[in-house]
């Protein structure tokens, strides 16, 4: 039995439904294990100053991450294997020595400066938390350095992992960091209170290298230490990663300065702002990166044929199915938000009033959703076109204003009467909402982002919104019933559900949400959305 389940973990899939398969169901097991993480981090923490320090310790490790271990990316990797294969297995593992040489040195070299001048940077970014405050996230940060060392080493290890085509072990490394994680919660909480939580995100990323890492010193590409480098494929790979890196870095930039500010609005900011941002990061798995890794192959490939008609077809194809999801979720999850939250994270210490605020913050941002999703399905487009450089204009730009309307809502008290508007419509009119600031400039930032991207397109531009104009104002009207019929529904049956319990939250919600479904469906199929009846059409017949 054992052997048989080793053989199926380390099994090839050559397959590319296959393998889509399995990364798809160990994508979904990760994302419920990750909701079950912050429930545990709720229940046992609340929304209060050690979950602020949680989340503070680790933006410096996040940014050495994104910025250095992310260099050995499978994106820039595997093409590089698969290159050196032709010239034969000893330059093939010549190779992998450089890399795994340069990275290690420089990513170890990174975070003993981050060690060193962990003191400054937090007491500069975090000096809201006090004295006792700042010292703990100092000192959880500085044990946190050690995750970008391990899950760097599991990234490379990943590369080779993905190059043999063992895409089980491969998927199921996250669901291993998430459990490290979670014991920590259960098992070192009591002993030693946050920092057992430090222990176990060190715990999962160790379990996340591992098992990368013993497939890959079982096979013919064992790496090593080596002072043989070859500078040349070094500076390849740089130039591959780094507009990439780049790019993902101003994303973790952003959520830096922005825990900094959510600190400055009071104990347990920080740490509503992250259970929202985490939260709202599921309609973008499951819509916007879906999407956009469906779409690259089929984009690229009409690139290289050369024809400009299917290219736009392509896009404008993408586009609508972004759109026509994304809009129906968007109106549900702000109809249903208090109940989302309440699932996902009302339990233990976590109260009423700290429900209710990340409720409102998870509304604002998951409008952000839609406009991250076309974030994504543009970038890619752009690459499958051969433009990269036009993405790192977007995010930097886009980044840029997203910190600057934050400074610029925070700092002008004529904005706070427009904001009591939209939180007394969220009904956190007597909570500290002018966290709102945050997930507000978010969504303007994404939404400005999206549109300099889709700009971008020049000549295609008006081509592809005239294949998709057709669908806005049906969708749009469509989401409104559906958000207004789940509203109702919520209304009028809520004398039917114990709604001081886990099954009778759920219960309540979930029928509500079938209501707003079927709404949103029969809408779409009167005003005769094509996508609608193309869902029918399979249902039925199955192709």
């Amino acid at each position: 039995m054992v052997r048989r389940a080793l053989n199926i973990l380390f099994s090839k899939i050559s397959g590319l439904r296959e393998a889509a398969f399995w990364l798809s169901v160990f994508a979904f097991f990760s994302q419920l294990l990750a909701l079950a993480r912050d429930r545990l981090l709720a229940h046992f923490f609340g929304a209060g100053l050690e979950l602020d320090i949680y989340y503070a310790a680790f933006k410096v490790p996040d940014i050495i991450f994104v910025s250095v271990a992310s260099l050995v990316s499978i994106s820039a990797l595997v093409p590089l294997f698969a290159k050196k294969e032709t010239s034969g297995d000893k330059h093939l593992k010549e190779s992998s020595n450089s890399i795994l040489t340069v990275f290690l040195f420089t990513v170890v070299l990174v975070s003993v400066l981050a060690w060193i001048f962990m003191p400054r940077i937090i007491t500069i970014f975090f000096g809201e938390f006090g004295s006792l405050g700042i010292l703990k996230v100092i000192s959880l940060s500085r044990l946190l350095l050690l995750s970008p060392i391990l899950l760097g080493l599991s990234n490379f290890f990943g590369s080779i992992v993905q190059y043999e085509k063992r895409f089980i072990l491969y998927s199921i490394s996250p669901l291993l960091y998430n459990m490290g994680i979670i014991m920590g919660i259960v098992f070192g909480l009591e002993e030693w209170g946050v920092y057992g939580v430090g222990f176990g995100v060190i715990l999962g990323a160790l379990l996340h290298m591992l098992l990368q890492a013993t497939f890959v010193f079982a096979s013919s590409m064992r790496p090593r230490l080596t002072f043989k480098i070859n500078w040349k494929e070094i500076k390849e790979i740089a130039y591959i990663s780094i507009p990439r890196t780049f790019a993902l870095s101003i994303v973790t930039i952003v959520s830096f300065v922005f825990a900094s500010l959510a600190a400055r609005f009071g104990e347990g900011s920080v740490a509503v702002f992250n259970l929202a941002f985490n939260l709202q990061s599921a309609p973008l798995s499951l819509i916007g990166v879906s999407f956009s890794l469906a779409a690259f192959p089929s984009i690229a490939i009409s690139v290289a044929k050369g024809g400009r008609e299917e290219v736009v077809a392509k896009i404008s194809e993408g586009l609508r199915q972004i759109i026509f999801w994304s809009l129906p979720a968007i109106a549900l999850s702000i109809v249903l938000r208090a109940h989302l939250v309440r699932v996902v994270l009302g339990s233990g210490n976590f109260d009423w009033s700290a429900t209710r605020l990340t409720a409102a913050i998870f509304a604002v941002f998951v409008l952000s959703s839609v406009f991250q999703s076309l974030q994504l399905f543009f970038s890619r487009s752009f690459y499958a076109l051969g433009k990269t450089r036009l993405p790192l204009i977007a995010n930097l730009v886009g980044g840029f204003i997203t910190i600057l309307l934050a400074f610029l809502f925070i700092n002008y008290s004529g904005f706070d009467s427009s904001l009591y508007l939209m939180a007394r419509f969220l009904d956190v009119e007597n909570f500290g909402f002018r966290i709102l600031i945050l997930p507000l400039a978010f969504t303007l930032g994404s939404a400005f982002t999206a549109f300099f991207l889709f700009a971008g397109f020049g000549d295609m531009r008006n081509s592809i919104y005239k294949n998709v104009s057709n669908i806005l104002i049906p969708n749009i009207l469509a989401s409104l019933i559906a958000g207004f019929v789940a509203y109702i529904v919520l209304g009028v049956t809520h004398s039917l559900f114990d709604l001081e319990s886990f099954l009778g939250v759920l219960g309540h919600g979930f029928l509500a949400g079938i209501f707003g479904i079927v709404a949103f469906t029969l809408g779409m199929f009167f005003m005769k959305s094509e996508e609608i009846r193309e869902i029918l059409k399979y249902a039925k017949t199955g192709n």
